[in-house]
Order: C-alpha cells, then structure tokens, then sequence
C-alpha cells in the first residue's frame, strides 16, 4: 500500500472540527483515476462520515472531552476507501439501535440508517475502553 494513500488524523470530538474530514476524503478522491460519479461517491462519503463521527461526539462523548483518531485510506485493488474511526468514549450496542420509521419524520434517529444505506460496509466494534467504526466505500472505476 501506498503511504500516500493513507490520511491520519487525530481530532478533537468536536463539531467545528468535523468537516476537515470532508477535504481529506476529496482529495483522496481526486487522486482516482476514472473514478464513477465522483461528486455523488465523494458527497455520501462525507455524509456518512459525518454522521458517524456526530453520533462519536453526541453520543460516546456526551458532553465530555474527548479525541477521534481518523484513518483514511484508498486501496487500489479492490478500488474502495477505508475510513477507520476510533474513539475512547462510551460505547453501545449497535443492534438495539432501531430503525427510524421513514413514513413518520423526527427529528432525530437517522444517523446510523444513513450511515448503513451510503456505505458498502459498516463495521462497528466496542472493546474496552475504545470504540472502532470502519467504513468502506467501493469505488467504481473505468479501465
């Protein structure tokens, strides 16, 4: 693997801070070539991300302090980014986590459906004393 193709970052868990994610994720982006529908795959990626990392600050964090540590890699074959987010705040069980009810709107419950429905693969990992987040988006790209 590339080194060049890695992005690490260690973040406060605050909101402010959130969307430096977005142009990491872009520029890595940009370096594909024959990437398919790169604004829509660079947009739900941030999107999902973004949700993720809210969810780390609202919810692992709940108004304590506290980092996320980024990795964000493209791998060329096969073509997909890894998005790795690892937190130290309190965890949960992913599988009590409801679905929202998309025919009744609220205000809030969507950030995990999101996150699931924009990336190809969702693994959430609570370990003791940390929580790990992989996101993985495929990449479509032209020979």
């Amino acid at each position: 693997m590339n080194q060049n193709n890695v992005i690490k970052i260690d973040l406060p868990a605050e909101h402010v801070y959130l969307p430096i994610l977005g142009s990491c994720i872009k520029t890595l982006l940009g370096d594909v070539s024959g990437l398919q529908q790169r604004h829509m795959v660079a947009y739900s990626t941030e999107l999902a991300v973004y949700e993720a990392c809210t969810n780390i600050v609202e919810h692992a964090y709940s108004n304590a302090s506290g980092r996320i540590e980024v990795t964000i890699t493209l791998i060329s074959t096969p073509t997909c980014l890894v998005i790795d987010l690892v937190d130290y705040g309190a965890g949960f069980d992913i599988s009590a986590v409801p679905m929202p009810d998309l025919d009744e709107p609220q205000v809030h419950g969507y950030g995990l459906f999101l996150v699931r429905e924009l990336m190809d693969e969702v693994v959430y990992q609570p370990e003791a004393g940390r929580n790990l987040w992989r996101l993985v988006k495929s990449l479509r790209v032209r020979a």
